[in-house]
């Protein structure tokens, strides 16, 4: 792009704003069933336990 061209503006109307965005553009927010899970302490130790002894197999397949 040259220094001497201008670049135009377009401002859309609020309709034509809203109608452009899809479903899928937006972040999805958590439920409260969700909410609960990462914040209840048993069930992020039986989730941190489980990962490591994953971990840990696989580790020790690759060893053999």
């Amino acid at each position: 792009m040259n220094r001497n061209e201008s670049i135009e503006l377009v401002l859309l109307e609020k309709e034509e704003l809203n109608s452009s965005y899809q479903q899928g553009d937006f972040v999805a927010v958590p439920n409260t069933k969700t909410k609960f899970f990462r914040t209840f302490l048993p069930w992020q130790l039986v989730r941190f336990l489980w990962i490591n002894i994953r971990m840990m197999l696989m580790i020790l397949k690759s060893h053999r």
